[in-house]
């Protein structure tokens, strides 16, 4: 017996001269061992996120910025769900806490939030990202620290052609958007269009999916415009937007850079038909340009939050009316569906919940109705989201078909 035990002792064990100070050692090392065991739960070893009052997710996104209204909207939506979730008792007995950091829509930024959310934070799942840079620079730290990203608010093909065991998109992405797009206009026999775009990896990704689909579709490009983020160089951008006098002009931008465009150009005298992508707020596009918003077409990848005929938009109203809010948005619309995704997800995945057992849940949802919203999931497809509508915005700055 003494041999068997000295085997597995460790080696500074065995050079030790005197026996019983040894098996004092192997004493007191089994009673810690004893005594972690009946330590509460979460004191002796805690998954990364979860204690037995709550469930911890990180969030970086645009509390500043030219986007934080946009972001605003969405994190807005996904309160509401998350509010409504813990109010009945939470997820498996959990209440869900989000802690969210500001990156105002720096990559480098977003990827400090992020080793600061695992690192300082310990959460269990990073959730809606915000934006196409901040997402790509978060991504490659959650793969290595295998830590599920999901839901984020962009719909960058960069996050869907390769895939990755970690990232979970439940939407269209901004090529079925643009596509969507290009096909109308040829449809309706408009040919010659002008596209602007944010000049990051969001706009020229969005760029390449244009010139695609002109292509397919005998669309003429007649101008390809950066558009920068702080705004400036707008009039030139406008100026050379308006050169070839496009009959349409597709705007590959989000939040305040796209509303300001469309501001600049009409002052500047010019007529346009502008599309944009979903990615921009319908509150602030009538805000901004009153009356000069009628027109506008604007690509939805999620069901109009007044919808009486979807279930998640009436679970929608019926929070909003619990919290005062009057007016709903579609960006509201996407970080509902996104909580609620994320909450079925925390639902399966059981009490024991942690990273890898929320990863298997996700996978195995497979075809799973959020109340009018079909997400397809499996361990070999982690992104969803085909539906794309276009919807124009009318006189009095309600959407149209």
């Amino acid at each position: 017996m003494h041999g068997l035990m000295e085997c597995r002792l460790h080696p500074w064990v065995r050079r030790r001269a005197d026996p019983e100070s040894s098996w004092r050692w192997i004493a007191a090392f089994v009673l810690t061992l004893l005594l972690g065991s009946a330590l509460p739960r979460g004191a002796w070893a805690q998954t990364e996120g979860v204690t037995d009052a709550e469930v911890v997710i990180g969030q970086s996104c645009q509390l500043s910025g030219p986007l934080a209204a946009l972001s605003g909207e969405v994190r807005q939506g996904a309160k509401l769900y998350f509010d409504h979730v813990n109010s009945t008792g939470g997820v498996n007995g959990r209440k869900i806490r989000l802690v969210t950091l500001d990156d105002a829509y720096d990559p480098k930024k977003a990827a400090d939030n992020t080793r600061e959310l695992l690192d300082k934070h310990q959460v269990l799942a990073l959730f809606q990202y915000a934006g196409t840079p901040p997402s790509l620079a978060a991504v490659p730290i959650a793969e290595e620290k295998r830590v599920p990203f999901i839901a984020p608010f962009t719909g960058s093909d960069a996050l869907r052609v390769k895939f990755s065991r970690y990232v979970f998109n439940i939407k269209a992405s901004y090529s079925d958007e643009l596509t969507a797009m290009v096909r109308q206009l040829a449809a309706v026999g408009i040919d010659r269009v002008a596209v602007v775009y944010l000049n990051n990896a969001f706009g020229t990704g969005g760029l390449a999916a244009v010139e695609k689909s002109a292509g397919e579709h005998r669309v003429t490009l007649l101008a390809k415009v950066p558009l920068e983020v702080d705004g400036s160089k707008m009039a030139a951008a406008v100026e050379q937007a308006a050169k070839g006098q496009p009959q349409a002009i597709i705007v590959v931008s989000a939040g305040k850079p796209s509303i300001d465009f469309v501001d600049a150009y009409l002052k500047a005298g010019h007529h346009s038909t502008f599309y944009m992508l979903s990615v921009i707020s319908n509150t602030q596009l009538v805000q901004v340009l009153q009356e000069r918003a009628r027109g506008i077409v604007i690509t939805q990848v999620v069901p109009p939050p007044w919808n009486k005929s979807a279930g998640v938009a009436r679970e929608l109203q019926a929070r909003a009316g619990e919290a005062g809010l009057q007016e709903l948005t579609f960006s509201q619309m996407e970080g509902f569906i996104s909580a609620k995704f994320l909450v079925e997800g925390l639902r399966r995945a059981g009490k024991g919940v942690n990273r890898e057992s929320l990863i298997r849940a996700l996978e195995d949802l497979r075809k799973h109705d959020l109340g009018g919203y079909l997400v397809e999931l499996s361990p070999t497809k982690h992104s969803s989201g085909k539906f794309v509508d276009l919807m124009i915005l009318g006189a009095d700055g309600k959407f149209r078909r």
